[in-house]
């Protein structure tokens, strides 16, 4: 084989070799042979060559050392293509597909070494994660382990040794870390066949990332793994049978249309190259043409969060729908906040309790809180956190310390806010004199402080979901003035039982 490399692409070994091999080098500073005695080197381990390969592979591999296997049987495809390109066989004009001659014995240690239900448990797991990360193109591994873990009902702590661990999965996506503006630093699962698109891919979900992630049936993730497509779709699998009977080299036009369907690209272009295609002019492509948007339209998109464009629409109109029918309901909100009077206490009494933390924490020194308007939220999220953290003991100090000469009255409703709650809420629902919040547990009715909540977060955008305090305040519910908002939307389904829920509740107006 190191003979045979030099007919090889050098793009073509190199992409094998930065799969296979864990420290592999920079493309300019390798050669071809070394690639692959680097390769070579990996597979020394017969372990690696189980753990790289599937058990059809295995099965195929073990077929070829005994001569049983037919020079150029279509059903056998799949493990051909992948295989050589894990550069354990190569194709022999004249013979067919062979073992590598350098590899022989060590796959033959490999084979007589594998334990067939290990490896066929071990196929599972590689089925469902690889096929979601084909699928969305890049996922973030928590959300990978989370979705893959209800699918098949293993624990998390599972999936994630696979990734971290397994050379199949490795094979086909890489790991990345990541740091986003939400949550921090994440690690990211990137689709190596779709690793030149990820920030392409990024763009179109900002424009196109209304829609909202779907599981697919188990038995759809494994023909997506084993084929280019999903074949149990039988719009989809007409069009791939239509394509390869097409009289032109249809592997590099598979592969855009797969890139298409990712990133949910218009399709003109594509079509136009088709028809240009010379060895199709005397075609007529118009029905093809439409039987590839029929199935394109049936094809998971990353761009829009593993949806597809039927899904999209589907769920365009349940929006439409389901907005409509909110507005008719919708009645403006009417004295549902606090008086002059009320909102000037409130924020003369927790304006007062968050500058005692402030000072008490040393947080803000140059900040100050009491008696002050026009305050950024941003500059009191920290200070609200650490006096929530730890309540009983601020309220408590605070309490007893009256640094600002609160009367025995203004005392009682500061001791009363140890009942407040700080956590991520709903925001369900407007009432005239209420709004709707709710938690896992319960639905609380509060009142804003200076204005009706809903000119604050319109009545369209709910559920909404923020982080707030909820607090007793004289003989009403209310929240700290300041909603910190999740940014995360929520598909129609999710909204729908959402608002079962908050229907079927027991409604609270104290703590």
């Amino acid at each position: 084989m190191l003979e045979e490399i030099k007919y090889y692409k050098k793009e073509y070994v190199f992409d094998s070799y930065s799969r296979i091999v864990e420290d592999f080098k920079d493309y300019e500073k390798i050669t071809k042979v070394k690639m692959l005695k680097e390769i070579f080197n990996v597979y020394s381990d017969y372990r690696k060559i189980i753990n790289i390969c599937t058990t059809r592979e295995l099965k195929y591999l073990e077929m070829l050392l005994e001569k049983k296997s037919m020079p150029g049987e279509s059903k056998y495809e799949w493990e051909e293509k992948m295989l050589q390109k894990k550069f354990l066989i190569f194709y022999n004009i004249g013979t067919g597909y062979q073992i590598i001659k350098e590899l022989e014995n060590n796959i033959k240690l490999a084979l007589k070494n594998v334990k067939w239900n290990e490896t066929k448990a071990i196929d599972k797991l590689n089925e469902i994660l690889v096929s979601i990360c084909k699928i969305q193109g890049t996922i973030l591994v928590e959300s990978l382990i989370q979705i893959s873990s209800s699918l098949l009902g293993v624990k998390e702590t599972v999936f994630r040794y696979h990734i971290l661990n397994n050379q199949l999965f490795k094979f086909y996506v890489s790991l990345e870390l990541i740091t986003l503006e939400s949550i921090g630093e994440q690690v990211e699962a990137i689709y190596n066949d779709y690793y030149h698109l990820k920030d392409e891919l990024a763009e179109e979900r900002k424009k196109q990332g209304g829609a909202f992630t779907t599981q697919v049936n188990i038995k759809d993730y494994i023909s997506l793994f084993y084929n280019d497509f999903n074949m149990n779709n039988p719009k989809i699998k007409k069009f791939y049978k239509e394509t390869i009977t097409l009289p032109f080299f249809y592997i590099d036009f598979i592969e855009y249309v797969q890139e298409y369907a990712l990133l949910n690209r218009d399709r003109t272009s594509l079509k136009n190259a088709l028809i240009n295609v010379p060895a199709l002019k005397d075609i007529d492509l118009t029905d093809y043409l439409k039987d590839m948007d029929v199935a394109m339209d049936e094809m998971p998109s990353g761009a829009l969060n593993g949806c597809t464009p039927n899904e999209v629409r589907k769920q365009n109109q349940e929006n439409i729908e389901y907005h409509l029918h909110k507005h008719k309901k919708y009645i403006p909100q009417k004295n549902a906040c606090l008086s002059k009077k009320e909102r000037d206490l409130f924020y003369k009494l927790y304006f007062g309790l968050l500058d005692f933390t402030n000072r008490k924490y040393k947080i803000k020194p140059k900040l100050k809180i009491y008696k002050q308007i026009g305050l950024n939220p941003h500059d009191l999220s920290e200070i609200i956190d650490k006096l929530w953290k730890n309540k009983e003991a601020n309220i408590t100090e605070f309490v007893l310390a009256n640094p600002y000469k609160f009367s025995k009255e203004e005392l009682e409703i500061v001791k009363g806010f140890k009942k407040g709650i700080r956590k991520i809420f709903f925001i369900m629902d407007y009432l005239e004199e209420y709004t709707a919040i709710m938690d896992e547990e319960k639905c609380y009715m509060i009142k804003g402080i200076t204005s009706n909540i809903d000119e604050i977060i319109p009545y369209n955008e709910l559920p909404y979901i923020a982080i707030t305090t909820i607090l007793p305040f004289e003989d009403k519910l209310i929240y700290d003035s300041l909603f910190f908002s999740m940014d995360i939307d929520f598909g129609i389904n999710f909204k729908k039982a959402a608002e079962k829920d908050y229907q079927n509740r027991i409604k609270y107006y104290h703590l």
